[in-house]
This record gives structure tokens, sequence and C-alpha cells, in this order.
């Protein structure tokens, strides 16, 4: 299974990812570069999925799974199990909650097209979108990063 994280550079997504065995692919917060940079490593390797993080500043100690991103009036919807996401997240001690709002920034925007590049190229890969607490909204950095990475690790067991 080849796994693709994308997470944007200085915010607790970046940190999240620190010590990660999956390829990883850090994004400046910028939305044109950041969707250029996502499409050629995507085009350099074949992934079967994609995990972006990013950060939401309202929450605390848990993760956010987004099904959908919005842009100019066209809704993309994930074709990636979010329920078991969520499953294997509470199993590893994350609480995670199913949400439909990826924002109106960056995290929008990178969530849009990637899936539309997923879908414009019928590529089989799959793409899911996780928003993460602050890094100061997390209460033991080491004890989230386990329990996140356990997640994914399990997704394909």
């Amino acid at each position: 299974m080849n796994i693709l994280i994308a997470a944007f550079e200085g915010t607790s997504a970046e940190v999240l990812t620190e010590g990660s065995s999956f390829d990883t692919l850090l994004l400046p917060s910028d939305k044109i570069r950041d969707s250029e940079l996502l499409f050629s490593e995507m085009q350099s390797r074949s992934y079967d999925l994609v995990i972006a993080i990013g950060q939401k500043p309202v929450i605390k100690n848990k993760v956010y799974i987004e099904t959908a991103a919005r842009m100019n009036g066209v809704v993309y919807e994930t074709d990636f199990d979010c329920g078991r996401l969520k499953g294997l997240f509470e199993e590893q001690g994350i609480a995670a909650k199913i949400s439909r709002n990826a924002g109106t920034s960056y995290c929008n925007s990178i969530y849009w097209h990637g899936m539309s590049y997923i879908k414009e190229r019928g590529l089989a890969a799959k793409i899911v979108f996780v928003h993460v607490p602050f890094e100061k909204n997390i209460y033991d950095m080491d004890a989230f990063k386990r329990g996140f990475w356990g997640a994914v690790n399990l997704l394909y067991k």
C-alpha cells in the first residue's frame, strides 16, 4: 500500500509527520503551489491513498475527518471509508468526528484540487483530509502521534 501524507509546513500537521514512515509532502500554504506540488508527487509515483493533514484552531485533542470540499459551487465528496478511519482513530485513543466542512481556505483548496485531479484522470487513488488541533491543543503529542499513526497503519491490515 503506497500512502502519501501531505501536510502544511509550520503547523501541527508538520509536527505530526515527524518520524512518519510514509512518503511525506510538505505544503507551503500557497493554494497554487500546494496543488502543483501534490500533482507533481502523484505523477511521480502511484499512490493508493493520499492523507492530507491540516490544523483546525477550535478543536482540542481530537481529529475531524473531512468528507467533502467545495469550490465555485462544485462539491466533491471523497469515496474513502471515513467511518472506518474514525473507528480506527477511536480504537487508538483519539476522539474523531466526521465533518463535511474542510474549511474555506488552504485545507479546502488542497482537498478539492486533490479530488478533482483524481476524478479527472480516473485514478484508483483515494484521498482523505484530516484536521488536527493546533499543537498547543494536543495534550500529549507523543501519545497523539502514536494513536494517529497506529490508526493509519491499521487501515490496510
